[in-house]
């Protein structure tokens, strides 16, 4: 079995590259969120470091200091010990120097010794000097003055008077045993001293040691400082006090120092992190590329399959493939349906199962030469039966083509051979040929019909005025007899043959005029019992006629002769339907539809309905006829025996009348034609037409013109007894010339239409030109809806149609006349 389905795509979403960029733009935000964090953190633990460092190394400055210090204050304890001794006062001056000088000799940090009275006056000195010196001012010595115990004080830095170097002193308190102070042991301490020893430690650039006392006051100072061009940022202080000394010792480092080595390790951060980020950056790249590529394969082999599913789906045409002598494989649905199968019920079957018998071994013939590699192709026609029993006539186009099939299980490739067919349905083609050379016969027919009508209108027009004389001079001659005398009823007589005569004439002019007349008021059941009284006449032996009427007061809108080619044609149809003989039945009934209904032949609203049953118990109509039985031309007699414009000419009439049409019937079961009309409300007069009484004239004008003189003298008759003044003309241009000369001299005019030289229509618009209020009545003996139009459009007061009779006449004239001195009151 193919597989004719779409496959299904291997990479499920090639066409998503916004994942792999979320993936990417993810995994690079990621990557740099650890490189800020670890930043961070190595910052943090710099910072850390450098606070341990310079913690650890304050600490041991002020250990350092400390001892430093101690031997200074040993020195002092012990010269504090020598001032206080009582023999001290025995000893000179230059040895007291002297032994100061002993003290602090190896003491390098000691830069002299000096002792000071309770006034503040230097009573011994290591230095070289006798000028006295008073350190009464000083704020150390008032510091000691205030204190108590063996208090020591250290000075501010400051410049010595001597030499001009830089010191500090260190004092101690001296007091007696009972607690008096008696002065001050001052050490001169080299300031330098201790600066060098600070910057022997060598903690570079940036950083500052400084000793203070306990009000901050800085005693010594070193500070490395940062290079002019490098920018000072926040300074990193810590302090340690110095052991039994009021000082303290602080250590300071310009965070942009102590960050040096954390911003070597930012750098290599970030550029490890660029290079990873760009390296995926690169990745993705790749990897978009990589699935574009395969998404663009994946779409071209998509492109590719659809092309071909799409042909195969949409061809007009059938399409299979299968093995010769085997199931179908594939089938295309345009074949489908051309067959009326599914898929799945072909792919069980045979092509034999759904071939026409008699050509099965043509087909077999073909594909056996296509197997035994005759021909590479074949092109043959064939019929196939449709699931509903018809026959389908098609075009068949066969190839042999070799392909490799690759088998369910684990086995080589083996190349097979397969047909492929191309199946192309033309029943439609043969049934159209067959249809074009039925309506080239059909044409013929209808151009015969079409000379035919021409030429039974230019009779009927001539007829008209022949039955004019006939009719008026009837009239006339039925006026002049007696009442109740056998002349009277052949009169009588007479005037109705020439009205059978008058609808003859209308019908002989449906062939040669488009469109209906002026619709007036038809009584339903006359007109049906006029013609079935002439139907009567015609009817074989063999064929009885069933009427039965109950409509006495229904009136349709509509022209009586239309309501007869109905009936005509319809009892024509059954009688034909019968050729053994049988029965018509012919109802007439009125009908009520409370809601919208469809029959076989039209559709109809709700309304007050005229119904017209004709039913015959001949042969019936097969389906496939009764779909066609309305078609202009369509007829099964034989040929001369009938045009099949019968059933056409009805339906037509019938849908022009906002009608509907419904047909029943079956082969064998004879065939019904309900025929559905709307009536209108009007009332049958009573009055006898012939014996009613006409309105009469008071003396008007009247101007005749008719081409046959014999009509012109007897409507001269005609007016003057219905007390008009009538002056008749047989030349429509002489009638013209004496309008043209007095055109106040008639009030009304009555014209022919046809008529040589100049017509009706002409006639009446030469008229109207100088007066157009003048009303005008057109006579014409082939009245159609083009000429009522024309009429109409340049005010013709009415159309009358030939032949004319008195009544129609007087009423005409009384009516065009009223409405003229209506018109002049007004």
């Amino acid at each position: 079995m193919v597989d004719t389905t779409r496959p299904k795509c291997g990479f499920p979403w090639p066409g998503r590259y916004w994942l792999i960029g979320l993936g990417g733009g993810l995994l690079i935000v990621l990557l740099w969120v650890g490189a800020v964090a670890d930043i961070a953190r190595f910052r943090r633990l710099t910072l850390e470091y450098n606070e341990r460092e310079l913690s650890s190394l304050a600490r041991a400055l002020a250990e350092q200091t400390a001892r430093s210090l101690q031997g200074i204050e040993f020195i002092l304890v012990r010269t504090s010990t020598w001032a206080l001794d009582p023999r001290r006062t025995q000893t000179s001056p230059a040895d007291s120097d002297a032994f100061l000088r002993e003290e602090i000799n190896g003491v390098p940090q000691i830069h002299h010794l000096e002792i000071f009275d309770a006034a503040g006056n230097r009573t011994a000195t290591t230095l070289l000097t006798t000028k006295p010196l008073s350190v009464a001012d000083r704020t150390y010595f008032q510091q000691l003055q205030r204190a108590s115990g063996n208090a020591l004080a250290i000075s501010e830095p400051f410049k010595s008077l001597s030499e001009g170097r830089p010191m500090f002193v260190v004092a101690r308190r001296l007091e007696d045993a009972q607690g008096q102070f008696k002065g001050a042991i001052v050490a001169g301490i080299e300031y330098e001293y201790f600066r060098k020893f600070y910057e022997q430690v060598g903690l570079g650039p940036g950083t500052a040691i400084r000793l203070l006392r306990t009000d901050g006051t800085p005693v010594v100072v070193f500070e490395d400082r940062l290079p002019a061009d490098r920018t000072q940022t926040q300074t990193r202080y810590v302090h340690r006090p110095v052991p039994h000394f009021p000082l303290a010792i602080e250590v300071s480092r310009e965070e942009a120092v102590a960050l040096a080595m954390w911003r070597t390790l930012t750098i290599d951060e970030l550029i490890g992190a660029a290079v990873l980020s760009l390296f995926i950056m690169v990745l993705a790249v790749a990897l978009v590329r990589q699935l574009r590529n395969l998404r663009r394969v994946n779409s071209q082999l998509r492109s590719s399959q659809q092309r071909w599913r799409a042909v195969f789906d949409n061809a007009p045409v059938g399409i299979m493939l299968l093995r010769p002598r085997d199931h179908y494989m594939a089938v295309n649905p345009s074949f489908q349906r051309m067959v009326g199968y599914s898929t799945a019920e072909l792919e069980q079957m045979m092509p034999a199962d759904i071939t026409h018998p008699d050509d099965i071994q043509l087909t077999q013939r073909h594909i056996d030469q296509l197997v035994c590699g005759e021909h590479d192709s074949v092109r043959f026609e064939k019929r196939y039966l449709h699931r509903d029993g018809r026959v389908v006539w098609t075009v068949m186009n066969i190839a042999r083509v070799t392909v490799s099939v690759e088998p369910s299980h684990r086995a080589a490739p083996h190349l097979t051979d397969l047909l492929v067919s191309t199946v192309e349905d033309v029943t439609q083609r043969r049934d159209d040929e067959q249809a074009r050379r039925l309506l080239e016969s059909q044409l013929r027919q209808s151009q015969k019909l079409e000379a035919l009508g021409t030429f039974a209108g230019g009779i009927a027009h001539d007829f008209n005025n022949i039955l004019g004389a006939i009719l008026g001079y009837g009239e006339r001659a039925l006026h002049a007899v007696a009442k109740g005398s056998p002349e009277q009823r052949y009169v009588e007589q007479m005037l109705k043959a020439g009205d059978r005569a008058r609808s003859l004439v209308e019908r002989i002019l449906t062939f040669s005029r488009s469109g209906l007349t002026t619709r007036l008021p038809v009584h339903v059941e006359q007109v049906i019992t006029e013609t079935i009284d002439l139907m009567r006449i015609r009817l074989p032996d063999t064929i009885r006629l069933d009427v039965q009427l109950d409509a006495p007061y229904a009136f349709i809108a509509g022209d009586p002769a239309h309501l007869h080619q109905v009936v005509t044609n319809l009892c024509s149809n059954a009688v034909h339907a019968m050729p053994h003989g049988g029965t018509i039945r012919l109802e007439l009934a009125l009908h009520r539809l409370e809601a919208p209904r469809s029959f076989s032949h039209g559709a109809l609203g709700p309304g007050d309905f005229v119904r017209l049953s004709v039913r015959d118990s001949g042969v019936g109509i097969s389906p496939e006829l009764l779909e066609r039985i309305f078609n202009p031309f369509f007829t099964t007699r034989k040929a001369g025996e009938g045009t099949g414009l019968g059933l056409a000419l009805v339906e037509g009439i019938v849908r022009e009348y906002s009608g509907a049409v419904n047909v029943r019937s079956a082969p064998g079961e004879g065939a019904s034609f309900d025929v559905y009309l709307p009536v209108i409300d009007a009332v049958e007069a009573d009055v006898d037409p012939l014996r009613a009484a006409l309105p009469l004239g008071n003396g008007q004008s009247v101007l005749l013109v008719d081409d046959e003189e014999a009509l012109v003298g007897l409507g001269e008759e005609v007016l003057a007894e219905l007390r008009y003044e009538p002056i008749g003309f047989t030349s429509s241009e002489a009638a013209w010339l004496a309008f043209h000369a007095n055109p106040q001299r008639f009030d009304v005019v009555v014209t022919d239409q046809t008529m040589p030289n100049m017509t009706g229509i002409e006639l009446a618009l030469r008229i109207h030109a100088i007066r157009p209020d003048i009303p005008i009545l057109l006579v014409s003996g082939n009245n159609s809806a083009v000429l009522e139009r024309e009429a109409k459009a340049i005010h013709i007061s009415a159309v009358l149609r030939k032949p004319v009779r008195q009544a129609d006449i007087a009423r005409a004239l009384s009516r065009v006349l009223a409405r003229e001195d209506d018109e002049t009151a007004t």
